[in-house]
């Protein structure tokens, strides 16, 4: 593979403030999720040397407002076209979040069925998260392939699996149990974010991947980092605490990052 067609990661948003996610190589791209604001998303791919014009779509996960805020200006603005399953699209629409309404850059997923944009097979599965239609997304490009799942309460079969086939992971770990338990959030906020429709704790997402670990498996980028019942080194330190009591040895070519909140390295993978 030429060196302008090797992979690279971007996060350019991870968490309840907005999350973006690109991947690309040294021509074109796609973008998962688009919860922030369209000129953050610019100035992002700028600085790596790309721009909006370079991509081939945006794939979005669910409807909820830190995912979705700025499709309106990236689909009918610059004329992208936004990926959504039937539901996730019902949902943008009556959402309060997105001003501009799609229409012409409406394209519409089906879950289990593969679509695919440039070198790009994009493949969404449904999770458990309460949205209107939420998935995860398999994306395979070249030899990678790659898991993103940044919302879900409780892993289904179809995540573990993906787990099993996928040498690059992005995985909620959205709470420190301990920190959620003990801090300000109201009863009923806490009893959502703990629901099998709400999200991963540490502790949850360690064991899915101690349970799902493979040797092909190369980065793992723990996402959706809660600002205030979480911290990146305690969610880092529990999943790499969960892998070693359950046995699970790996070598130092292995990656395993939390993700900032806000921008964060451009990640560029090997052949």
């Amino acid at each position: 593979m030429k060196t302008d067609e090797r992979l690279r990661f971007l996060s350019i948003g991870s968490g309840s403030s907005g999350n973006c996610y690109y991947f690309g190589d040294g021509q074109q791209g796609i973008l998962i999720d688009a919860g922030i604001a369209a000129r953050t998303i610019r100035k992002a791919l700028r600085a790596i040397g790309t721009d909006f014009d370079h991509i081939l779509g945006v794939f979005v996960s669910h409807d909820h407002v830190d995912h979705i805020k700025s499709v309106g200006t990236l689909g009918e603005g610059f004329h992208l076209p936004v990926y959504a399953t039937t539901g996730t699209h019902h949902g943008i629409e009556r959402s309060w979040g997105v001003t501009q309404k799609l229409n012409g850059s409406r394209r519409y997923l089906t879950a289990g069925e593969s679509t695919t944009v440039g070198p790009f097979t994009m493949t969404p599965y449904p999770v458990s998260h309460d949205a209107s239609d939420c998935v995860c997304f398999s994306i395979a490009y070249g030899k990678h392939k790659i898991l993103v799942a940044t919302d879900l309460g409780c892993a289904n079969e179809a995540v573990s699996e993906l787990i099993r086939q996928s040498t690059i992971v992005v995985l909620e770990a959205n709470y420190d149990a301990a920190m959620l338990q003990k801090g300000p959030y109201p009863y009923y906020l806490k009893k959502r974010i703990v629901g099998d429709e709400g999200h991963l704790c540490n502790d949850e997402t360690g064991r899915l991947l101690a349970e799902n670990w493979h040797d092909d498996l190369t980065h793992v980028f723990l996402c959706h980092l809660s600002k205030d019942n979480n911290a990146p080194s305690l969610a880092l330190q529990t999943v790499e605490s969960c892998l070693r009591e359950a046995g699970v040895t790996y070598g130092k070519g292995v990656r395993i990052e939390p993700l900032s909140r806000n921008l964060h390295s451009l990640i560029e993978f090997d052949d």
